[in-house]
């Protein structure tokens, strides 16, 4: 029997950072299973592997996003003081305070508590669009992809995820680790230089493949 690679995935999560950043390892998963790259063993070239180290990043960047540092009681208390008058000022643009790099996140105010909800997708293996990836000739992909979904199972198992809009540092921390090792794998395994030498040539996945010449040979149809 083949393991379900997402394997221990809570399926309810309310932290609405650790949805988003499940959403956006699934959008990115969903079009890295449709390369045809994934039956050639010898790997893949360097236009896919840069866009997959530029998805990499933008991942990573939503994790640093979300990430916010606790405060002590008196500093949390003199934001708190300062928030209330920052939000009564009508001088400051959202954009003004995005680049001074002092928005008004979530975790600094006492925010109404985020309902556990179940995430939108089917990882059971039976939606065609999140399929498993056993059977596949280029192992190094499929690594990839298997790293991708045991994220989304670090994520959904953090210790902020039934709760908040934010991630903590230190589980952040975790979770770049992970796209990390991913990131490893491109560079070692990815790219036209890393391409593996094949010998013999492509076998059909199955014998009865829509391109593949049956032994027998077919009569003609009579007019």
């Amino acid at each position: 029997m083949n393991h379900n690679s997402f394997t221990g995935l809570r399926q309810n999560v309310g932290n609405y950072s650790c949805r988003a950043l499940i959403a956006e390892i699934q959008a990115f998963r969903a079009q890295l299973i449709l390369k045809g790259e994934f039956d050639q063993a010898s790997g893949w070239d360097d236009p896919l592997n840069q866009w997959m180290v530029e998805e990499l990043g933008r991942i990573r960047e939503t994790a640093a996003v979300t990430a916010t540092s606790p405060m002590g009681a008196v500093d949390q208390a003199a934001r708190n003081a300062q928030r209330k008058t920052d939000a009564a000022d009508e001088t400051q643009t959202l954009k003004d305070r995005y680049i001074a790099g002092d928005p008004i996140t979530a975790d600094d105010q006492m925010m109404p508590s985020a309902p556990m909800r179940p995430l939108p997708y089917d990882f059971s293996g039976a939606d065609p669009k999140i399929p498993q990836m056993h059977g596949k000739k280029n192992y190094a992909l499929v690594s990839v992809v298997n790293e991708l979904d045991y994220a989304c199972v670090l994520i959904s198992k953090l210790d902020c995820q039934g709760s908040g809009y934010t991630i903590p540092p230190h589980q952040s921390s975790m979770i770049v680790s992970k796209l990390d090792s991913i990131y490893t794998i491109c560079e070692i395994k990815g790219g036209t230089s890393h391409r593996r030498d094949i010998a013999d040539g492509t076998n059909a996945v199955q014998d009865a493949a829509a391109d593949v010449l049956p032994s027998t040979v077919t009569e003609p149809t009579k007019p």
